[in-house]
C-alpha cells in the first residue's frame, strides 16, 4: 500500500489514464441510508463545494446534474447523479459501483479524488473498498482517516494532497473533551433566547466568558455552532476587516466623493456592497489570475487592490483553526433546548477558496462610511464579510468530523 495521500492519488491518476494533478480527497464511511443506486450516498453539506455546481432554480423542487468520473476499478468513465432532494433537503450522489451495496461483510469506504488540469478544470476519479473484501480497507482507512479519528459510519474527510498530515494536538483534545461532557448531558436548555443562544450556551457551559476579543475562541480555534439539517439563511458573518492599497493618494473626504453618492442633505455617504459586478455606484471587484491581486474598480478604472497574501495572512489571523458544533433542537413549553451531537473540525484556510467565494457572490467587501455636518468623514471599517454563515466551512482546506455524523 502507498505511504502517502499524494503517492496514492497520483497512481490511481496514473492507473486512470489522467493527466490532470490530483489536488483534494474526499472520503466518507458510509451509512445504512446509503447505496450505489436511486437512492444514493447522502453528502454532507461541508462538502458540497468539493463537486460540481448543482443549481437549485426552485428549492421546491428537486434538481438533478450528471457529471463524470473515473472508475478507479473498472478504469472506465463513469456517468454519475448529483441530486437535490426538496423534501428533506439533502444531496446525494447515485450511479455509483454496485460494490457499495455489500452491507454484509462490514463498513464500507468511498473515495473520490478530485484533479484539475492548467486550464482549471475539474476531473474526479472515485474509488470504493469495503471491509472484509478489499485488502486495501484498513490501509486506506489508516491512510485518510488517521489514527485518532473515529471511523465510525458516517464519518468524513476532506484533505488536500499535499501539505501535512492531519493530527489532533492537545488544544483539539481538550475542546473535544468539552464537546464529549456537554453531548453526554443530553438537550440542555438555551441559556439565552434568539438565535445567538444555541453558540452563547455552548461557549458558556465551556467556560468561555462572552467578549469582543477578536482573537480565536479556544486556544486558537474558533467555535461556530449550528442547528443540524438548517436549510434557512443564518445571515451574514464578518471574516476580518482589511482596506485596500489604494492607488492614488487622496484625504478622506475626497476619497468619500469618489465612491459615494451625495445624500438629500448634501454630504456624501458610501455603505456599499462590492461584488464582481458592478453595483449602483459603480464599484466592483475583478479578481486577476493567481498569482495576481485582487482589483477595486469605479467604473472599471481601477482605484486599489489587495495582494492575495495580504488577504491570506488576515484570513488565518482569526479563523485558521475552528469546530462547527451541530446541534439538535427540541422545544418545551417556552424553553429552547439543545443537544449538542456533532463536531467538524477545520483548519488551512485557503486563499483560493476565498477567491472562489468572492467569485461566487458568496464573500463581499463593503463600504461603511459617510460625511458628518463638519465635513469630517466617520468609517466604520473596511470589512469582508459572508452572506451566509453556512459558507464559512467552505475556506478550509482541511475538513473532518470528529464526532457524530451518523445519517
Amino acid at each position: 500500500m502507498t505511504a502517502s495521500l499524494t503517492a496514492y492519488a497520483e497512481e490511481l491518476a496514473t492507473a486512470c489514464k489522467i493527466q490532470s494533478r490530483p489536488t483534494e480527497v474526499f472520503a466518507k464511511i458510509l451509512t445504512s441510508n446509503d447505496d450505489s443506486g436511486r437512492h444514493g450516498v447522502l453528502i454532507p453539506n461541508e462538502m458540497y463545494s468539493f463537486f460540481p455546481e448543482l443549481p437549485v432554480p426552485d428549492p421546491r423542487e428537486n434538481s438533478t446534474i450528471l457529471f463524470h468520473s473515473m472508475g478507479a476499478a473498472e478504469r472506465t468513465l463513469m456517468t454519475l447523479g448529483w441530486k437535490y432532494y426538496q423534501r428533506y433537503p439533502e444531496r446525494r450522489i447515485t450511479r455509483l459501483n454496485s460494490s457499495l451495496n455489500d452491507i454484509q461483510h462490514g463498513r464500507r469506504l468511498l473515495i473520490f479524488v478530485r484533479l484539475s488540469d492548467h486550464q482549471g478544470n475539474q476531473n474526479y476519479i472515485t474509488d470504493t473498498c469495503v471491509e472484509g473484501v478489499d485488502p486495501r480497507f484498513y490501509s486506506l482507512l489508516e491512510l485518510i482517516f488517521g489514527p485518532k479519528v473515529p471511523a465510525a459510519e458516517g464519518a468524513f474527510v476532506r484533505l488536500p494532497i499535499s501539505g501535512p498530515r492531519f493530527s489532533i494536538d492537545n488544544n483539539l483534545e481538550e475542546l473535544l473533551g468539552h464537546f464529549d461532557r456537554i453531548n453526554a448531558m443530553g438537550p440542555v436548555n438555551s441559556l439565552r433566547s434568539g438565535d445567538t443562544g444555541i453558540g452563547y450556551t455552548f461557549e458558556t457551559l465551556i467556560g468561555i466568558e462572552e467578549n469582543n476579543d477578536k482573537r480565536a475562541d479556544f486556544k486558537g480555534i474558533e467555535i461556530k455552532c449550528k442547528l443540524k439539517r438548517n436549510s434557512g439563511s443564518s445571515g451574514k458573518v464578518n471574516l476580518f476587516q482589511q482596506a485596500p492599497t489604494w492607488m492614488e493618494k487622496m484625504d478622506a473626504r475626497a476619497r468619500l466623493r469618489l465612491i459615494g453618492q451625495e445624500r438629500p442633505d448634501g454630504l456624501f455617504a458610501c455603505y456599499s456592497q462590492v461584488t464582481p459586478h458592478p453595483n449602483n455606484l459603480g464599484l466592483r471587484l475583478k479578481v486577476n489570475p493567481s498569482p495576481g491581486n485582487l482589483f477595486l474598480c469605479k467604473d472599471d478604472l481601477g482605484i486599489g487592490y489587495w495582494t492575495r497574501d495580504t488577504l491570506a495572512e488576515r484570513l488565518a489571523e482569526k479563523h485558521s483553526r475552528a469546530i462547527f458544533v451541530k446541534a439538535k433542537p427540541s422545544c418545551t413549553a417556552n424553553t429552547v433546548r439543545y443537544h449538542y451531537q456533532d463536531v467538524v473540525y477545520c483548519e488551512r484556510p485557503d486563499i483560493g477558496r476565498f477567491i472562489d467565494l468572492v467569485e461566487s457572490n458568496k464573500l463581499v467587501f463593503e463600504f461603511t462610511m459617510r460625511e458628518n455636518s463638519s465635513g469630517r468623514v466617520r468609517n466604520h471599517g473596511y470589512p469582508w464579510r459572508l452572506n451566509d454563515e453556512s459558507f464559512l466551512d467552505q475556506l478550509y482546506a482541511v475538513q473532518v468530523q470528529l464526532r457524530g455524523g451518523a445519517s
